[in-house]
C-alpha cells in the first residue's frame, strides 16, 4: 500500500490498471463501468450513508454479473482502523490511517486491484468508543453492472403442463375441463 500525492503518475497508472480490469469485465459481460457509487454497496438505501461506509458488515446488493476493482481507500476518519474484504474462501484485511495526518495525500492504493464478483462482503472497523453507525471512509474503485438485470431462469419444459394436470386433479377436473 501506498499514499497516494495527486502529482504521481503511479496513481494514474493504479486507476487505469483497475479501470482496464472492470472494462474487461464489461466487454465479456455486457456491462458498463461506473466509478464505485453509494448505490453499488448500499442498493436502495445509499441515501443514508452516502460516501461513507456503514459500521460492521456491508453485503453490496449488486446484479449476478456485476463486478467491483477496488485501486484505493480514501480515509477520513480518525477513528476507522481497518476494512475487511471477504469472497468466498478469500479475505482481504486492509489496515488504513487517516489522510488527516498527511495533508498533501489523498488516499492510499495498492499495487495490484483487488477484483470481487457478486456476493461478497465488506466489514468496519473503528476503535472509536462513542455510538456511531459509520466511518468516513470509501473505497476507490469502479463497478462492471449489467446494463439490464439477468433474465430469470425459464422454466423446465413441460413444467406448466405438469402444473396444469395437477391443478386440474385437484379440483376434479379432466384434462379438458369437464368435471368427472
Amino acid at each position: 500500500m501506498w499514499l497516494i500525492p495527486l502529482s504521481k503518475a503511479e496513481a494514474e497508472k493504479i486507476i487505469h490498471k483497475a479501470y482496464n480490469a472492470a472494462l474487461e469485465h464489461a466487454k465479456k459481460s455486457g456491462a458498463r463501468v461506473e466509478p464505485l457509487m453509494p448505490r453499488h454497496l448500499y442498493g436502495e438505501e445509499h441515501e443514508k450513508y452516502g460516501y461513507s461506509l456503514a459500521l460492521g458488515r456491508i453485503t453490496p446488493r449488486l446484479p449476478e454479473a456485476s463486478v467491483i476493482v477496488i485501486w484505493g481507500m480514501y480515509n477520513y476518519d480518525e477513528y476507522f482502523d481497518y476494512v475487511r474484504f471477504v469472497e468466498g474462501g478469500r479475505t482481504v484485511e486492509w489496515f488504513v490511517e487517516p489522510v488527516a495526518y498527511y495533508p498533501e495525500k489523498t488516499g492510499v492504493w495498492i499495487d495490484e486491484p483487488l477484483v470481487f464478483h457478486a456476493g461478497f462482503y465488506i466489514e468496519t472497523h473503528t476503535t472509536s468508543g462513542e455510538q456511531r453507525d459509520r466511518v468516513y471512509g470509501w473505497p476507490l474503485g469502479f463497478a462492471a453492472v449489467p446494463r439490464q438485470p439477468p433474465a430469470p431462469a425459464r422454466p423446465v419444459r413441460g413444467r406448466r403442463a405438469r402444473e396444469r394436470r395437477a391443478a386440474a386433479e385437484e379440483s376434479g377436473e379432466g384434462e379438458t375441463g369437464e368435471k368427472k
